[in-house]
């Protein structure tokens, strides 16, 4: 019998050395061990160099793609934005149809048999599929009371949570939720055009006239009067329903007590609407009823103390660049906070007779 080389345990049969090693290893039966070949072959480990450039490759992936995977959530939180107040638009479409006019924007009592203290949402609900909302509410009761606000909780029809009311790239945003008047808040107000909410006299070109000797919008009140809430009809809107604003978006208060008005839907006395007197976005403050909001320095939603018949709030959004409005038509647009002031009060009146450039 061969014997077998111990440095080469390769076998001594002739016919096996015309095979490469690893078959002679393969077909010899006298063959015990691995080829020389295989017994050396070792596999070769990184090294730190190595791991730390793999490393370092990997961190530069992430921060290139980081900003794009941002970029296509603020996107998608974007479109959620436009499809909410594209049902916004839709319910105030049909509301027409039922009573063949808009929604009051707000009311208060007065002289009269006026609406009770109450805005545009509460005559919405039974359109945004908030039925149950609607059968437990009573229009005729201000919104303050039960069954609206049944105070101390969130039981009143106030109070009862409705995704439709937030855009959901405000995540700072709270609902009141502490003391006696607890409701939600919401992202979605209507427009107020170019008058001062309250205000009955304006200045123009150094003269005061009244706020009815000017154009209008969908929603405001006769005369600047709280207790004459307007009743328009699509009929009313000479400068055509795809030129006229209708709603757009605002910043809701960022405290859950009822200190800061602002997003304050429910209320008549609450940021429930726009005014185009200013752009969206704009670095200058909005004024707010003394003593009704909270000063939180975020930069994106400046206020100060404002008389009750001076408030004024910005069209406001946390979007990059701009904000997301619904015209009358029921299209929904994206308008850049950059707009022309010209351009943006004429986009805020119904009447106007405006040519709107871009």
């Amino acid at each position: 019998m061969s014997q077998i080389s111990s440095n080469s345990c390769v076998s001594k049969h002739p016919w096996n050395y015309e095979k490469t090693p690893f078959q002679r290893h393969l077909l010899s039966p006298q063959i015990r061990c691995y080829p020389r070949e295989m017994i050396h072959s070792r596999t070769r480990a990184f090294t730190l160099v190595e791991l730390l450039v793999v490393i370092a490759i990997i961190g530069v992936l992430v921060a290139l793609l980081l900003p794009a995977v941002q970029s296509a959530r603020a996107t998608a939180r974007r479109m959620q934005c436009t499809n909410k107040l594209k049902q916004w638009g839709l319910a105030m479409h049909m509301h027409h149809d039922s009573k063949l006019q808009l929604p009051l924007g707000s009311s208060a009592p007065g002289p009269g048999n006026q609406p009770p203290r109450q805005t545009w949402v509460r005559y919405l609900w039974p359109y945004i599929e908030q039925r149950t909302i609607a059968t437990i509410d009573d229009t005729k009761v201000a919104f303050y009371l039960p069954p609206g606000t049944v105070h101390g909780t969130l039981e009143g029809a106030t109070g009862q949570y409705v995704d439709l009311y937030r855009c959901p790239d405000d995540a700072e945003g709270a609902d009141q939720t502490i003391g006696k008047y607890q409701r939600r808040r919401g992202n979605y107000v209507v427009n107020w055009g170019n008058v001062r909410y309250g205000q009955t006299r304006e200045r123009i070109l150094g003269k005061t006239v009244s706020v009815e000797d000017l154009p209008q919008s969908p929603f405001s009140h006769i005369e600047g009067n709280r207790w004459q809430p307007r009743k328009t009809s699509f009929a009313d809107l000479v400068d055509g329903t795809s030129n006229t604003l209708m709603m757009s978006e605002t910043l809701m208060g960022q405290v859950g007590t009822d200190s800061d008005w602002r997003g304050d839907i429910h209320n008549d006395s609450g940021v429930f609407r726009f005014h185009t007197l200013r752009t969206p976005n704009t670095s200058v403050a909005d004024e707010i009823i003394n003593g009704w909001f909270e000063d939180t320095g975020d930069p994106h939603m400046p206020a100060v103390a404002g008389g009750a018949r001076e408030q004024v709030s910005a069209a406001r959004s946390r979007h990059p660049g701009g904000v997301n409005v619904l015209y009358c038509d029921g299209s929904v647009h994206f308008v850049d906070e950059g707009i022309s002031l010209d351009v943006w009060m004429a986009q805020g009146t119904m009447n106007g007779g405006e040519t709107i450039g871009g």
